[in-house]
């Protein structure tokens, strides 16, 4: 980071700069530079020290965050998820609770299904008949555009987020400050007074991934049903 010393006019001219640079950060894979110097004063005892797993009352915290996630996407693309389940229970076998016959499930209310010991789903595809796998193919085929478009939306509101967290960013590094400050000392108060709106949006990004990923599964789950209508 540079320590070239600003005042507050050169502060709203190199806002702009810096904020780019910093939203570039999330898109980029993380790299640690070090310096030679410093690798002899490494040793393996530090990756003895290495955390592998959240501090305490983090994981919840992340696991509550991930779960909100997912809970948008399912509300998002209901009728998607209701192809997919009524799929799997053609081919699948659900988790039943042992004692009341229950079928389990998960927390939006899905059946839980039977798993291999090595983790994977226990599936045969060949229960399918042609004339389920032309109605599934006809659902999926007739719900992309909605779904498309669904996705384009919530691809919107990340960037709106995004472009709040440059806002606020831009916020921080340019408010005035006492005598004349580096790059360094706006950049800091930037991400500080940025956090929250940082946060809001990666999560509003992810859930965005989702979104796509989602389309994108069932353009291929539709192209594998027409492949093997046409064998």
């Amino acid at each position: 980071m540079s320590t070239e010393t600003l005042d507050d006019t050169q502060a709203v001219d190199q806002a702009h700069r810096i904020i780019g640079e910093i939203a570039r950060e999330a898109d980029e894979p993380l790299t640690v530079d070090i310096d030679p110097d410093r690798t002899r004063e490494t040793s393996s005892t530090g990756f003895a020290r290495m955390r592998t797993d959240w501090r305490p009352g983090e994981g919840a915290e992340i696991l509550g965050i991930v779960q909100q996630a997912s809970g948008i996407i399912h509300r998002t693309f209901p009728d998607a998820y209701l192809i997919m389940n009524e799929l799997w229970e053609l081919v699948r076998n659900p988790v039943v609770v042992v004692g009341t016959g229950e079928i389990k499930t998960d927390i939006f209310g899905w059946p839980e299904w039977v798993k291999l010991p090595s983790g994977a789903y226990e599936e045969d595809y060949t229960r399918l008949t042609a004339r389920e796998k032309e109605e599934f193919l006809l659902r999926i085929t007739t719900g992309l555009l909605e779904w498309e478009q669904k996705a384009s939306s919530v691809w919107l509101e990340a960037m709106l987020a995004k472009g709040r967290w440059e806002e606020a960013m831009a916020t921080g590094f340019t408010a005035p400050m006492q005598g004349r400050t580096t790059v360094e000392d706006r950049t800091q108060r930037g991400r500080v007074y940025a956090a929250e709106d940082r946060y809001h949006a990666i999560f509003r990004a992810a859930v965005s991934r989702s979104a796509e990923q989602l389309v994108r599964s069932m353009e291929r789950l539709g192209q594998r049903l027409k492949d093997s209508l046409t064998a």
